[in-house]
C-alpha cells in the first residue's frame, strides 16, 4: 500500500465516521507565539478543547480530522537514522465534546487492525500519578475489543502535553506495531485533553504548574504517517518508503562519494526547506527563518561531502514538489528553487570568506557564531 493511499484511507474513514475533513493549517503557528513552528494536529485545534461550543460555530460539527503538516527542531542531531525526520506529516482525528473513550479507541483499533490489515502488538495506558487517577475506562475498553491484547501501564509517558507555554493536555494510550525488524514502534497516540494546565510541560513535571479539569473531555490523536508507512511497507527505514525511495536514488545517481546517512540527511532538510518556504519563511539569521538556512546551509555541506554534480539541487526540488503538490498545492505556487539557489549562494560566499578568517587564525567558535561556519565544516 503506497503512502497516498494510507493518507487519503485515513481521511475517508474518519469521513465515513461523521468528521469533517479540515486542511492542514500553516507550519507558522497563528496566534501561539510561545512556539516557531506547528509541531502537533491539535495545534490548530488548541482553542477548541477550552471552549468546545466555538467548534460548531467554526466547522458545523465536534468531529473533525487532518493531515497536518508538523516540524520539530528538538531530534535535528538525530535525522539520518531509521526514524527521525524533521518534516513530517500527522495523521489525526479530533472531538471537542463529540465522543470519548470508547469511541476514540474503537476507531483506532478498527483502522489499524481492520483498515490496514496490520497486528498490535501491545498498547499502553496511563497507570495514573497525582491527581490524575489510572485510566481504568480505557483498560476496560480495549478489553473488550480483544481479549488477548497485551496492555501495558505506564506513567508520565503516556501523558500528553501541553504544547507552548499552557494548554490542554491529559492521559494517552499509544499503539505499538512492530517492525520490519520485529521491533516495537509506537504508531498512534490517542490523547484525552481532560485538563488545562497553567504552564509548560517542563514547569508540569517540575511540579510547578497546576491542572484544572476541562469542563468537556476532548479527542485529540496523532499518527505520524512515515512512520505508519514504514510499518505498512515493511521497511527497516522511513527512509526505504516510496515517500524517500526516489529521492535517495537520485542522491545516489549524482554522487561520486555515495553516503546513506549524508544522503538521508540532504533528503531530509530538502524536504523540509520545500514546505517552510512554501509556508512563508525566508533564510534569515533568527526564529524560523535561522532554522531554514540551517537546514538549507546542512543539506548543502552534504551534498559537497558526497560530491553531488550541479544538477542535484534542481532535481531534488522537483521531485519534492511534484510528489506532494496533489496534497498541498501552494508548493506548486511559490518560487521554491529561487529562494533555495539564493541561499546556496550566500552559503558559498560565506564557506569563502570563513576560510580566509580561517587561515588568518580566527577560533572556530568565532567562524561558527559570527560567520555562519557550520561545525561539522
Amino acid at each position: 500500500m503506497q503512502s497516498d493511499e494510507i493518507r487519503s484511507r485515513f481521511l475517508s474513514f474518519f469521513e465515513k465516521k461523521e468528521h469533517k475533513i479540515i486542511e492542514s493549517s500553516s507550519l507558522i503557528p497563528e496566534g501561539d507565539i510561545s512556539v516557531l513552528f506547528t509541531t502537533a494536529g491539535m495545534q490548530q485545534f488548541k482553542g477548541y478543547y477550552s471552549a468546545p461550543e466555538s467548534a460548531m460555530r467554526d466547522f458545523n460539527t465536534k468531529n473533525v480530522t487532518t493531515v497536518q503538516k508538523c516540524v520539530r527542531t528538538g531530534d535535528m542531531e538525530e535525522v539520518g537514522d531509521a526514524t527521525h525526520l524533521s518534516f513530517f506529516e500527522m495523521l489525526g482525528n479530533f472531538s471537542f465534546g463529540g465522543y470519548g473513550r470508547k469511541e476514540a479507541i474503537s476507531y483506532a483499533y478498527e483502522f489499524i487492525t481492520k483498515e490496514l490489515g496490520l497486528q498490535i502488538s501491545y498498547v499502553t495506558i496511563y497507570k495514573g500519578e497525582g491527581i490524575v487517577p489510572k485510566d481504568e475506562e480505557s483498560l476496560s475498553i480495549w478489553a473488550s475489543l480483544d481479549s488477548n491484547l497485551d496492555i501495558r501501564e505506564d506513567g508520565s509517558d503516556v501523558f500528553w502535553g501541553p504544547t507552548g507555554n499552557s494548554g490542554p493536555c491529559g492521559p494517552t494510550t499509544e499503539i505499538y506495531c512492530k517492525n520490519a525488524e520485529g521491533v516495537d514502534v509506537e504508531v498512534w497516540n490517542v490523547v484525552f485533553n481532560e485538563y488545562f494546565c497553567d504552564g509548560s510541560r517542563e514547569q508540569l513535571d517540575k511540579g510547578q504548574a497546576t491542572l484544572k479539569k476541562l469542563d468537556v473531555l476532548g479527542i485529540d490523536t496523532g499518527m505520524g504517517l512515515e512512520r505508519l508507512v514504514s510499518i505498512v511497507q515493511k521497511t527497516e527505514t522511513v527512509y526505504e518508503t516510496d515517500l524517500f525511495k526516489n529521492v535517495i536514488n537520485i542522491i545516489k545517481e549524482s554522487s561520486e562519494n555515495y553516503n546513506e546517512k549524508s544522503a538521508r540527511i540532504i533528503a531530509d532538510h530538502f524536504r523540509t526547506a520545500v514546505f517552510l518556504i512554501s509556508d512563508g519563511v525566508i533564510p534569515s539569521n533568527k526564529d524560523q527563518g535561522y532554522v531554514l538556512r540551517r537546514l538549507i546551509r546542512r543539506a548543502v555541506l552534504k551534498m559537497q561531502f558526497i560530491k553531488a554534480n550541479n544538477v542535484l539541487t534542481v532535481n531534488l526540488l522537483k521531485s519534492f514538489i511534484d510528489s506532494y503538490s496533489p496534497v498541498y498545492q501552494n508548493l506548486k505556487t511559490t518560487d521554491i528553487k529561487t529562494i533555495f539557489e539564493l541561499e546556496k549562494e550566500k552559503f558559498h560566499n560565506t564557506v569563502a570568506h570563513g576560510l580566509k578568517e580561517f587561515e588568518k587564525g580566527v577560533d572556530p567558535f568565532i567562524l561558527a557564531t559570527t560567520y555562519g561556519f557550520p561545525i561539522e565544516l
